[in-house]
């Protein structure tokens, strides 16, 4: 795993897409190594926006893991081939990298820091 420490900043308007840009950039972290989402901190504002986040990133997962079944969602439309291309990772690869990482999320529930 060659995955780089740093820090990232997103601030933007109420409905620019925020929420969509962090969970791909969680998503496309926790890709890289299944275990890596223990080593993500993701922050905002309010504890509604926090849950609403976690949900979208285990939802996201879910559907990144069975993309036949999400096929006319967004997540599957829209944000595969955008990971494939932020990660670097074949389309075909994703599934099973996002089943590891959701198994991984879902056991070490503690560990999933969206705060």
């Amino acid at each position: 795993m060659n995955v780089q420490p740093n820090f990232s900043v997103y601030k933007s308007s109420a409905g620019s897409g925020k929420t969509y840009t962090l969970v791909r950039e969680y998503i496309a972290l926790s890709l890289q190594s299944p275990a890596y989402f223990r080593h993500i901190l993701a922050i905002t504002f309010t504890n509604k926006a926090a849950n609403e986040m976690k949900q979208r990133i285990v939802q996201g997962l879910q559907q990144l893991a069975d993309p036949a079944k999400y096929a006319n969602g967004a997540v599957v439309k829209f944000m595969l081939p955008d990971l494939a291309k932020t990660t670097g990772l074949p389309p075909t690869e994703i599934p099973e990298r996002a089943k590891q990482v959701l198994t991984r999320i879902l056991h070490g529930y503690d560990d999933f820091s969206v705060r």
